[in-house]
């Protein structure tokens, strides 16, 4: 904040641009009766016999709207 380098600028300008292209998407939430917040979580240990890692991933509902999810490896 106090002496910002170029580095810093390009990232704020890369910020800028991916905001720009970007501001007509959103979440859509419908209305709707229920508002029960659902989770989905999913865990794979060694799941992937090449790398022998594991996979993990999750899914979070506001009623029937998705609000949030990952996939990790």
């Amino acid at each position: 904040m106090q002496a910002p380098h170029d580095v810093h600028w390009n990232l704020v300008k890369r910020i800028l641009h991916y905001l720009h292209g970007t501001i007509h998407h959103g979440i859509r939430i419908s209305t709707q009766p229920s508002t029960e917040l659902k989770v989905y979580f999913n865990a794979n240990w060694v799941g992937c016999p090449d790398t022998r890692r594991s996979t993990s991933c999750y899914c979070v509902f506001l009623g029937n709207s998705l609000v949030s999810w990952s996939s990790k490896r």
